[in-house]
């Protein structure tokens, strides 16, 4: 409400109040999805977010929608949540005692729990942030020491911190130093279209006997913690000061404030880092990254750490719990559990397992093409070919869905056919290139007529809210890149174990991602839809009978000519 009263600087941010005033009079859950916007990226929703924590001591804590879901958690029976948070807080009590646990979209589980438990320190953005505060505190016209530089106490406060400020940037220098050293020990190189380096590193490849790096990082946390505490002795001050002389610094306080929150975010990432690196078996088990934004400068150098194996984790997760049962259209390869018994660490449990039958015949819901005359994947005419396609044989479709596996080749594809004549009733969307996916995702439900190109969350995840998708075109067989710098890593650690990578991992992987790129037509009995293969891998390579085997209809073989009366003809 405070907002209100501040006055706005223009009609959308005043518009998006009104309309957030009105959802507040009809919510029952706080849940600014229900506005249904395409995006959340105004900077009012900054300053009303909540800060994600209980307002116990708050005047508004009766009526804090926070509050009320917690006080739900603790009376619910059920509690539906996501892999991440479960993950996070399976040791909470709200699960209650001897708690049974339902894992739906078990396939994703051990992922999802591995993305959970990754994280970075970005160097150059504390960096930022120091050199932020030292303009609010010395160097601004607005800023502490030119408002206030008859207080006494203020300045000697002041100039004991700028000297601990310039100390822990050239500690910050150091670290960045020691990890751009180790250059020559890195796995994988790759430079990503913006110009950033991207180094992956297995633990004993960056943190070698040779690195100083363990060395500095207890004296930059000390630093980071002296930074932090002499500036909030200056916040301090200022709040005295406001109320002594009646002066309003509430804008200079509340972007000091912003600052040592910022601090405190990277005080804690420090010390999780410290807690990784303190056991020399995480250290070896997990996978490390230097993104580099700047290849000749080691100044620019930030620090990303992954998980690699969630074994231990998944195993103190299901310990919380009395039973559990894992539930997935994909959860079997070729009818085999093999993959899924080894990614959800579930190898050495007394398991139930249990294949059902669709209950309606998806022959009658489901048709499967594969072009048989497409070029090879790799040949300059192939991207050229998929565009014919979809400038000619969609006109009587309404939501087209193109998955592929290449954020360059999306842009290339949807570069090609934006304009096209024969388009220009659809509204066409590209990952990368349309906004957020979610926006995408949004879009493309609300559109009469829409195709998406997109890859890695659009071959599942995304939830198209029943939209009533006609066809997915299946540009490429979805096998994960190697250039990733988690997928490389987690192959190389599989290496390192005598595991044939190919056969164990990234082909059940390709498989389960390409059933869920066909189950993205088919989401219940009322359904239909068309699910064009457009790579020839299928049939020339030996692989291809992987992939064959997990459809549930028979495949039928046409040309590119054929294809166009087909899609028509549905």
């Amino acid at each position: 409400m405070q907002t209100i009263f501040q006055g706005t600087p223009n009609k959308p941010t005043l518009i998006l109040q009104m309309q957030i005033l009105v959802w507040l009079t009809e919510t029952k859950t706080g849940d600014l999805d229900e506005l249904n916007l395409t995006n959340y990226n105004a900077p009012l929703f900054a300053q009303i977010q909540h800060p994600g924590d209980a307002r116990v001591g708050s005047r508004f804590a009766e009526v804090d929608f926070w509050n009320l879901a917690r006080r739900r958690q603790e009376e619910a029976d059920i509690l539906v949540t996501n892999h991440a948070y479960l993950a996070n807080h399976y040791m909470d009590t709200i699960w209650g005692q001897n708690p049974y646990l339902v894992i739906d979209e078990a396939h994703r589980f051990a992922d999802n729990v591995i993305s959970s438990r990754n994280d970075s320190l970005r160097f150059e953005a504390l960096w930022g942030v120091l050199s932020h505060l030292r303009n609010l505190l010395y160097y601004s016209d607005e800023g502490v020491e030119n408002q206030f530089n008859d207080n006494v106490q203020l300045n000697y406060l002041l100039k004991k911190l700028d000297p601990e400020i310039l100390d822990l940037i050239h500690l910050i220098n150091k670290l960045q130093k020691e990890l751009y050293a180790q250059y020559s020990n890195a796995i994988n190189k790759l430079t990503l279209s913006n110009g950033t380096l991207e180094l992956s590193f297995q633990g004993k490849g960056l943190f070698n006997s040779d690195s100083q790096f363990k060395e500095i990082l207890p004296k930059f946390e000390q630093k980071l913690e002296k930074v932090r505490d002499l500036t909030n002795q200056v916040l301090f001050e200022l709040y005295h000061e406001q109320e002594r002389m009646l002066i309003n610094v509430e804008s200079l306080v509340g972007e000091i404030t912003e600052q040592i929150d910022r601090l405190d975010y990277y005080s804690e990432k420090g010390y999780q880092l410290a807690d990784l690196l303190s056991d020399q078996n995480n250290v070896e088990q997990d996978g490390f990254i230097l993104m580099i934004t700047n290849s000749e400068d080691p100044l620019s150098t930030n620090l990303n750490w992954l998980m690699l194996d969630a074994s231990e984790v998944l195993k103190q997760i299901y310990s919380r719990f009395d039973h559990i049962a894992f539930v997935s259209a994909t959860l079997t390869s070729n009818h085999n559990f093999d993959f899924a018994l080894s990614q959800l660490a579930l190898g050495d449990m007394n398991l139930v397992k249990y294949i059902g039958k669709s209950t309606f015949n998806m022959k009658k819901h489901l048709q499967v093409l594969s072009v048989k005359d497409m070029p090879e994947p790799d040949s300059d005419t192939y991207e050229e070919n998929i565009e014919q396609i979809l400038v000619n044989d969609l006109q009587g479709k309404n939501h087209i869905l193109v998955l592929m596996t290449n954020l360059e080749k999306i842009r290339d594809v949807f570069t090609a056919i934006l304009n096209a004549p024969e388009l220009k009733n659809f509204e066409i969307l590209a990952q990368g290139m349309s906004g957020s996916n979610n926006r995408i995702a949004k879009r493309f439900v609300i559109a009469k007529k829409a195709i998406i190109i997109g890859a890695d969350s659009f071959w599942e995840g995304i939830d198209f809210h029943n939209c009533g998708i006609d066809t997915v075109f299946a540009a490429r067989i979805p096998f994960e890149s190697p250039d990733q710098p988690e997928v490389r890593l987690r192959q190389k650690k599989l290496e390192d174990q005598g595991i044939n990578v190919f056969e164990k991992d990234s082909l059940p992987r390709a498989v389960i991602r390409f059933r869920q790129g066909m189950g993205r037509l088919i989401r219940g009995e009322h359904d239909h839809g068309q699910f064009v293969i457009l790579d020839p891998r299928i049939w020339s390579k030996s692989y291809g009978q992987a992939f064959i085997q997990s459809i549930p209809v028979e495949i039928e073989k046409v040309t590119k000519k054929e294809l166009k009366k087909k899609l028509r003809n549905k």
